[in-house]
């Protein structure tokens, strides 16, 4: 598998990529990956939007204990952490993504609001004055409702009985009741666009920036994850070279002992010994010390079925790195489409900035004078009220009102920090657009060079360790001391460490390149775990040296003639 699988397993097409994190966020049937994981695991796990997870009465659960079901909820009973285990459960109950998950149905309880302003309004009344010279009732109801185009609709009925005061006649109705309905429609401002408009398409552009939202917290969040998985590996490996170097020294302490003990070993030379044990044993706490830390925060992201942050063991540690495949060669101008087209910022700002032109146009409208066309029609019902019966007759009311502030400063002021505010948007975007390219280009160059700093790491170790082998065949000879032994043994273990932070940084850009191209985390990680074992020298794996007879020994350390 070469390094261009890694990198387009998830998007080899360009439907796929599109569908990968939602470039089409307003089509409901092709929905990005972040979108469909949103919506899968919504649909598959309780909602848990108030409910804290249940704590034992003396304290919240302790973090660092693993349970055995917590382990085979992550991996396997006899297997080591991977990267897939981490990512996977990063997406199924980190807090940050959880959180983002929650970003679409609040854009739609947002939206549903804004669809409020087109209700239906019921209202009623009933009023009475039961005391004083008038004596009257009056009662009505009604319905009303704002048209879609800046207008409103009203319809109702109401009677009025008793006695009115001559300046309120029109409190009265017939016996059986007035009927009215009512109409009005901008025909200036508020026709093409009103703030009730603005609401809605506002919010509609809210929710479908949920998914780029989502996908960056997963791209941000997948980006810490990655790296602490592989400083976590690292650290382990960093550990165990050191333990090996104090074995080492441990070993040749119990062989010293016995040859001082039979005369053919000094005293002094123990006594250096026993100081090199010491020094490796802090250097092997110190190690310890880094990889508790390392385990401590990838137990952040990793966490159990219960959403608890889950330690991992040692024992969870895999043995080797995968293997470091070949990569190919990087057309950054195809790679840089491609990331720009599936990132999720500049899709965000774009949202954005739709927005803020929604309000501009507002703006613009409501530099327009308000001219609005109104009527009315009224028929009252039943017996006349009056002898002259001036309510009987079908009424109709038809004109125009109209309203314009002189200044119209409110609109122009909107218009001008809505005027700034795209364009601060625009430069940001472009900002944005530029540190993708740049990002991009840093992984890559990261990558490539990671890649040979592996090379030569490994030539290196190799050849410390063929050096060491043969001055350890040089100390049982008598050719060096115990000090020069122990500066060799001190750089071999150094460059094993080396190499150790070498594959550690080469996955390392791996996954920020990933992450620079807007690749599904995932995905990609899925592909990285199926890898096989490397076969570099490591700790552990350390390969055996050829055999030196003495004869040769004795060439390596004659004086050159």
């Amino acid at each position: 598998m070469t390094l261009g699988a890694l990198l387009w397993i998830a998007g080899t097409a360009e439907t796929n990529a599109q569908q990968l994190f939602g470039e089409q966020l307003g089509s409901e049937d092709q929905r990005s990956f972040a979108e469909f994981l949103a919506m899968v695991q919504d649909e598959s796990q309780p909602p848990a939007v108030n409910d804290a997870p249940a704590t034992d009465a003396n304290g919240p659960p302790d973090a660092t204990e693993v349970q055995p079901s917590d382990r085979q909820a992550v991996v396997g009973p006899d297997e080591s952490l991977k990267l897939a285990d981490v990512i996977a459960s990063l997406y199924r109950a980190y807090p940050d993504i959880q959180r983002a998950r929650q970003l679409r149905p609040l854009a739609g309880g947002e939206l549903l609001s804004a669809y409020g302003a087109y209700d239906t309004k019921f209202d009623a009344h009933s009023l009475s004055e039961p005391t004083g010279f008038y004596e009257n009732y009056r009662s009505g109801l009604g319905l009303a409702r704002q048209t879609w185009w800046g207008g409103y609709l009203k319809a109702g009925y109401r009677i009025g009985r008793g006695f009115y005061q001559p300046w309120y006649k029109e409190r009265q109705t017939d016996d059986a009741g007035e009927f009215k309905i009512g109409v009005a429609q901008p025909l200036l401002q508020g026709r093409a666009i009103d703030p009730q408009r603005v609401a809605v398409f506002q919010a509609s552009l809210q929710q479908q920036a949920a998914g780029p939202q989502f996908q960056a917290a997963i791209l941000e969040t997948s980006s810490d994850a990655i790296s602490l998985y592989w400083e976590w590996v690292a650290a382990g490996a960093v550990l165990k070279a050191q333990q090996e170097l104090l074995e080492l020294a441990v070993k040749r302490g119990k062989q010293f002992e016995a040859g001082v003990k039979a005369g053919k070993f000094a005293t002094v030379n123990l006594v250096l010994n026993q100081q090199l044990i010491a020094e490796r044993s802090a250097l092997r706490l110190k190690a310890e010390q880094k990889f508790q830390a390392a385990s401590l925060k990838l137990g952040l992201y990793l966490r159990n079925e219960a959403g608890q942050p889950l330690v991992p063991s040692k024992n969870w540690l895999p043995t080797r790195f995968p293997r470091i495949q070949p990569q190919r060669e990087f057309d950054f101008n195809a790679d840089l489409a491609a990331a720009l087209g599936r990132r999720p910022e500049p899709q965000i700002l774009q949202y954005e900035l739709r927005q803020v032109q929604w309000d501009r146009r507002l703006a613009c409208n409501e530099m327009l004078p308000r001219f609005d066309f109104v009527t009315e029609a009224s028929q009252d019902m039943g017996e006349p009220a009056t002898k002259s019966d001036d309510k009987g007759e079908f009424e109709l009311m038809i004109g125009f009102q109209s309203e314009v502030p002189i200044q119209r400063r409110k609109a122009r002021g909107k218009i001008q920090s809505t005027s700034a505010k795209i364009i601060q948007i625009n430069e940001k975007l472009r900002l944005v657009r530029d540190k993708i390219a740049t990002d991009l280009q840093i992984a890559q160059n990261q990558l490539m060079l990671a890649e040979q700093i592996v090379q030569q790491s490994e030539l290196s170790l190799r050849a410390a360790l063929d050096t060491l082998a043969r001055y350890q065949k040089g100390f049982e000879k008598g050719y060096i001391d115990l000090i020069y032994l122990n500066l060799l043994e001190t750089k071999a273990n150094e460059t094993e460490i080396k190499l150790v932070e070498a594959q550690r940084d080469w996955f390392t850009a791996l996954g920020a390149l990933q992450i620079s191209l807007g690749l599904d985390p995932l995905d990609q990680a899925v592909v990285v775990s199926s890898l096989p074992a490397s076969e570099m020298p490591g700790p552990g794996n350390l390969p055996e040296v050829d055999e030196i007879d003495d004869q040769q020994i004795d060439q390596d350390f004659q004086p050159a003639e």
